[in-house]
């Protein structure tokens, strides 16, 4: 089952108000897609928290949501991922007949999130949970990290839709590359194929994330 942007609305609400104190998050992945208009639908849900009581917790209410009573709660996840980015694997919710609900803390697949949360400019308030909404460069990062097709086909989205600061991407990136080599690997391999094909991501960006592993384009 896909959810559309109500379905996600609706289940932040419930679980918004079902808390007993606030919580801050971060919306990323199909959920923020959705919230810059360039998706329909989704069918993981995606949220980052930064609270362990507060992930418990949220584990708690989702558990006794009407929908979600009778899904399996595991850290399997149902697609493949590069085994270096393994740290920082959400709680999943999944039966096949809901949307899968993936609940981070704090890292995203080995990535710190801390600081897109910090700079994230829009926050979304449901009740007590207030979620921040993911730039669109942390947004590709992230996505260029994982490098599924699925999110090849959103950075494309995204690169043709949005107004991306690619500056400031490269900033985050190579600032980022000084706590993890590896991911900014990964993120160079996804744009540069991305360039290679449609010739959307600057010149620029690739050159100078390459400079970094001493490569020439």
């Amino acid at each position: 089952m896909l959810a559309d942007k109500e379905f996600l609305e609706k289940l932040l609400d419930y679980i918004g108000k079902k808390l007993k104190h606030e919580v801050r998050g971060l919306l990323i992945g199909g959920n923020a897609m959705m919230f810059y208009d360039l998706r329909g639908q989704t069918k993981d849900l995606d949220i980052v928290l930064y609270d362990k009581n507060d992930v418990t917790g949220i584990i708690q209410i989702i558990k006794n949501h009407p929908l979600f009573r009778k899904t399996e709660i595991t850290k399997k996840l149902p697609y493949k991922i590069k085994p270096e980015l393994k740290e920082g694997n959400p709680t999943v919710f999944s039966n096949g007949d809901m949307p899968r609900f993936d609940l981070f803390y704090k890292n995203v697949f080995s990535i710190d999130t801390e600081q897109m949360h910090q700079l994230a400019k829009r926050s979304i308030r449901f009740d007590l949970l207030t979620l921040k909404l993911v730039e669109p460069e942390h947004l590709i990062f992230l996505k260029a990290v994982t490098g599924r097709s699925v999110d090849r086909e959103d950075i494309v989205r995204l690169t043709k839709n949005l107004d991306i600061n690619w500056n400031l991407f490269l900033q985050f990136a190579l600032d980022y590359y000084e706590k993890d080599e590896k991911a900014v690997w990964f993120v160079l391999d996804t744009l540069y194929d991305i360039y290679e094909k449609e010739n959307l991501i600057p010149e620029f960006v690739i050159k100078k994330i390459g400079s970094k592993f001493d490569l020439k384009k």
